[in-house]
């Protein structure tokens, strides 16, 4: 008997889920009567509300049979809001939120309430859902600068112990120019950060450094080297220590402060212990820039540059040095007959250039130069 009724069962549940796919509305009503599932209440909600009628009937008998389980309660909640329900569309909202420990029924309230535009109850589910967030959180981030663009405010909800949702905060904020109120935050990840936190935290040094915001972007560049996260020497402008890696050390990373060299068909460079060699194809343009480095200096301060002279080699005409403020605006300076290029720094960083520039007369450079490293140094 025991089998017969299985295999009974068995039949009318398979027979009321081939009904429920049915294209007929008849027959998904005739499935959830052969075998009322929230499953097949459901699909029947779907097929009605394809037809024009209300599904909300059908979604809270889903809810009902499985009252337990989150997934109906979202349901039920995002459908009652489309249709202006919006007391049962709340209440069903934050039922999921308490049946589910989960991001998903959190950050659909955070939403909910930002529609409302109720900052009080969105500011409350947003940190629930930071606090069980996993994976992308942007577009919650974005709500949040919406309802109010508050930098520090947001800066001070990052979660602790949570590196992988706090970095998306640095970088939002980042990128929204607001490098100096994530100054803290960028300084409290790189206190535990490990080497792949790095990209993350490096992108913040750029970001910062294209805007011109010296100060953190020193910051966190020296709190990695202190670490030993980075194999650079911590900077200090006030005592002339402004040039990374200026030997060639190891290879140069294009963040940060280290060097950036420029990536280009008609040019190859290979470090070798001692310095770098530079070749030019060339097809290389008229005027190009080879390599750049952002150099923390002390606004006011006249400061002198020039490459390392390399015993016994002759020196490779149209190499030049180019010297601008972060916005790239070229600051001017004075050139002697030891090849050192003197400026004076109008604020806290500036980005060092080096250049080809094509000599009058001559045709386009093309073959090896060989640098032994870059001097930088505070006037006498």
């Amino acid at each position: 008997m025991g089998l017969g009724l299985g295999m009974y069962w068995t039949a009318r549940l398979a027979w009321a889920d081939h009904l429920s796919q049915s294209q007929d509305l008849t027959a998904r009503l005739k499935a959830v009567r052969l075998f009322p599932s929230a499953t097949l209440y459901e699909r029947l909600a779907e097929k009605r509300e394809e037809l024009g009628g209300d599904p909300l009937p059908d979604l809270e008998q889903a809810a009902a049979l499985e009252p337990e389980n989150a997934r109906w309660r979202l349901r039920l909640g995002l459908r009652a809001e489309l249709s202006g329900d919006l007391g049962l569309a709340e209440r069903s909202y934050r039922q999921a939120a308490r049946l589910s420990r989960l991001y998903q029924p959190r950050y659909l309230l955070a939403q909910y309430y930002f529609r409302r535009q109720n900052a009080d109850q969105f500011g409350e589910w947003s940190r629930a859902a930071f606090a069980t967030a996993y994976g992308d959180v942007a577009p919650l981030l974005d709500l949040c600068w919406r309802i109010e663009p508050d930098a520090e405010g947001l800066a001070g909800q990052a979660p602790s112990g949570r590196p992988e949702i706090a970095s998306q905060f640095l970088m939002f904020l980042a990128r929204h120019r607001q490098t100096g109120a994530a100054r803290a935050l960028a300084l409290r990840l790189t206190a535990t950060a490990r080497s792949e936190d790095l990209p993350g935290l490096l992108e913040y040094c750029n970001q910062c450094l294209y805007e011109g915001d010296g100060a953190s972007a020193t910051g966190v560049w020296n709190a990695l080297c202190l670490r030993g996260l980075l194999p650079d020497r911590a900077l200090d402008a006030a005592r002339g220590v402004s040039l990374t890696n200026g030997s060639f050390e190891h290879p140069p990373s294009g963040f940060g402060f280290d060097w950036r060299m420029e990536k280009a068909p008609w040019l190859a460079f290979v470090r070798f212990n001692g310095g770098m060699r530079l070749t030019l194809s060339g097809n290389q343009p008229e005027s190009c820039l080879l390599a750049s480095e952002y150099a923390p200096v002390q606004p006011g301060s006249r400061y002198r540059l020039r490459l390392a002279p390399v015993p016994s080699a002759v020196p490779a005409d149209g190499l030049d040095w180019i010297v601008s403020d972060p916005s790239g605006k070229a600051l001017a300076a004075e050139r002697d007959t030891d090849g050192w290029l003197t400026f004076t720094a109008p604020a806290g960083v500036v980005r060092l250039g080096l250049m080809y520039q094509r000599p009058l007369g001559s045709t386009r450079l093309a073959g090896t130069v060989t640098i032994a490293g870059v001097q930088l140094e505070m006037a006498p």
